[in-house]
């Protein structure tokens, strides 16, 4: 289970690569993530929070609102960070047309259009934002997402 430490309620922010990341680059990624959260607050109160790399691709920060809420200067903050670390790698974390899909433990990065190849595959769903739409839906259905046309 993700998170098992984390209230169901607590926020998530995922922010997907448009490319994998190599084991070098997700060791360093982990290591300046583990940085940031570590510093992260809202108006100078440390957050409850926790980030990790998933599937050399999603870089996911989880923060327990129910301890301290985030800020919009905190959530700001979160946003420069990976924009910095996604210089850093040259890697574009906001880019919402390259999509990671799952079929039986396979990964492919692919172009949202081409989504119409591949409805029997899963899709990740990067708009989730709370954790336990993450523990019980982070991957769907292509066919269930709402990007088919």
């Amino acid at each position: 289970m993700l998170f098992p430490l984390y209230p169901e309620t607590s926020r998530v922010w995922v922010y997907g690569a448009d490319r994998f990341l190599s084991g070098t680059e997700e060791v360093f990624a982990q290591e300046q993530l583990d940085f940031f959260i570590h510093k992260w607050a809202a108006h100078g109160t440390e957050l409850a929070a926790e980030g990790f790399i998933l599937h050399h691709t999603f870089v996911v920060i989880v923060a327990d609102e129910e301890k301290v809420k985030a800020s919009g200067c905190s959530i700001d903050s979160s946003v420069r960070f990976i924009k910095e670390l996604g210089k850093e790698l040259q890697v574009d974390f906001f880019n919402r047309l390259s999509v990671l899909i799952e079929k039986e433990g396979e990964l492919k990065r692919i172009h949202f259009n081409q989504l119409d190849e591949y409805k029997n595959w899963n899709i990740f769903d990067t708009t989730i934002t709370r954790l336990d739409q993450m523990r019980d839906r982070f991957t769907i259905p292509v066919l269930d997402s709402g990007w088919m046309r």
